[in-house]
């Protein structure tokens, strides 16, 4: 009997590992899209209580997609397996090959899913970051009269919203109205469709790899998140700028906070500190404040920057539009909003007012305002929808006091680390920062006409022109 139970087992738990090794590599497209090995290893570093908390929004459809499908799926295929061997006897001389099959299928599945053939193949291929990287202290910068800057990078969002021929009406309409321009194809490279990451490539010009505990201890104990780039918020605080970041979901998930911190912002907000300003709990969502309260916030914060009589950079990041189903605000509800496409449409009307705060107040004469998607929308209520039709572009808005004098229509995360600081009266000599090139003014240098192939890099553990960002001191700022 216990010879007969063993190899019983043995083949129900191989059924069932190969099941849901297929029902993982399915759900993580259907949750996150087209995740890489590296996102997954660093979201895995911080794995912090407010995501166990949102977990629950993911649960429902993790069990049965990974456990109660794949189970029933591996008591089926086990009992047909039983009664194939009772029907032709000679099949048991092989117990384990068919559930052999199916577990080396879903390891192929979830293998493929999270590109780990092209990860592992990345390591013996030229170190392609280091051939393209422009050190930004070997950069000079001819500073002008200064600008200010607000910095705002909304959850998710992409022009696709305001496609009709996806959506009954253009959801971007009421930001399209308040006027400014933008680049017709702002386009995402592997490697930043998550928010920190596009953070950093927008702010470096380098995309993200892990943070881990052991790139900490090689780093400088003052810094420890990429202590040898120099960014953005480097360059503008050595210029005399106050930076000040504003968000609704905790500074700590990611670490965004350390990364900003890190990378010369005097002043981080997020939603631990509202809570201790004392703002009330309807103001708050499972993942932090909503948009209505943060730009409620960025309207005094604004109001006080500016009567500081220095230039600063306002950077603000929105979660409303968050997956997998967005989060609706008591102040969206209140206009009539029930469905995500509508949380899309009261997101954008918030900005357009946010915009017409600025102009009656007289603040755009000397202000540069950009917004743009943090990165493209991952699986949501309407997914299906953008996904319709050709390329997806990630969206943006440039409100600036002189016409946009742009070099170029396409655009990527890297990019505005140089675009932003020409727009900001610094002259970037040779156009180019990091992995960037200016996209405003005369380009000084050609973008290479593979440009976006060169972009693809699925692992940058093999660089040691990145690895000496995460381990060195940054040099000093240019």
């Amino acid at each position: 009997m216990e010879l007969r139970v063993f190899p019983n087992l043995s083949r129900f738990f191989l059924y069932f590992a190969g099941f849901a090794l297929a029902g993982l590599a399915g759900w993580v497209e259907s949750t996150f899209d087209h995740p890489t090995i590296e996102q997954i290893l660093f979201h895995l570093y911080y794995s912090e209580r407010v995501a166990m908390k949102m977990s629950h929004v993911f649960l429902l459809t993790f069990m049965g997609d990974v456990v109660v499908f794949p189970l029933l799926f591996a008591v089926m295929a086990a009992l047909v397996h039983i009664g194939a061997t009772r029907l032709w006897p000679a099949s048991a001389r092989w117990p384990l090959a068919v559930p052999g099959l199916v577990l080396v299928a879903g390891l192929t599945a979830i293998l493929l899913q999270l590109s780990a053939f092209s990860y592992a193949a990345a390591h013996l291929a030229p170190d392609r970051f280091a051939q393209q990287y422009v050190e930004p202290s070997s950069v000079r910068l001819v500073p002008g009269k200064p600008r200010n800057l607000v910095l705002i990078y909304v959850e998710s969002m992409e022009e696709a919203y305001g496609d009709t021929a996806r959506f009954a009406h253009d959801l971007l309409a009421p930001i399209r109205a308040a006027g400014g321009e933008s680049f017709a194809a702002y386009r995402q490279v592997p490697g930043v469709r998550w928010t920190i990451a596009g953070i950093v490539a927008t702010q470096c010009g380098v995309p993200l790899r892990i943070y881990s505990e052991r790139d900490m201890k090689n780093a400088d104990k003052r810094r420890t998140f990429l202590p040898g780039a120099v960014c953005l918020g480097d360059i503008l605080q050595a210029h005399g700028y106050r930076n000040v970041f504003l968000g609704g979901a905790p500074l700590s998930f990611a670490g965004k906070g350390a990364f900003l911190r890190d990378h010369g912002y005097q002043e981080v907000h997020g939603r631990n500190d509202w809570k201790k300003a004392g703002a009330r709990t309807e103001e708050f969502s499972e993942w932090g404040l909503y948009d209505s309260g943060l730009f409620e916030r960025a309207r005094a914060q604004l109001e006080s920057l500016e009567a500081g009589g220095r230039p600063f950079n306002l950077t603000l990041l929105t979660l409303d539009t968050h997956n997998p189903r967005g989060y609706l605000s008591p102040y969206c509800r209140g206009r009539g909003a029930r469905e995500f496409e509508d949380i899309v449409s009261c997101t954008s009307e918030q900005l357009a007012a946010f915009v017409k705060f600025m102009r009656d107040k007289g603040y755009l004469k000397n202000t540069v305002v950009v917004m743009q998607g943090d990165h493209l929308a991952v699986p949501n209520p309407v997914y299906d929808k953008l996904q319709q039709g050709g390329e997806r572009h990630i969206f943006n808005r440039f409100f600036l006091p002189k016409p946009l004098a742009s070099n170029t229509d396409e655009l990527v995360h890297f990019d505005l680390f140089p675009t932003l600081l020409d727009l900001l009266g610094m002259k970037v000599v040779g156009g180019r920062l990091g992995l960037g090139y200016s996209a405003v003014g005369d380009p000084a240098v050609p973008r290479p006409a593979n440009r976006m192939e060169n972009l693809d890099f699925p692992t940058l553990s093999g660089s040691a022109q990145y690895k000496r960002l995460w381990r060195e001191t940054r040099p000093k700022e240019p």
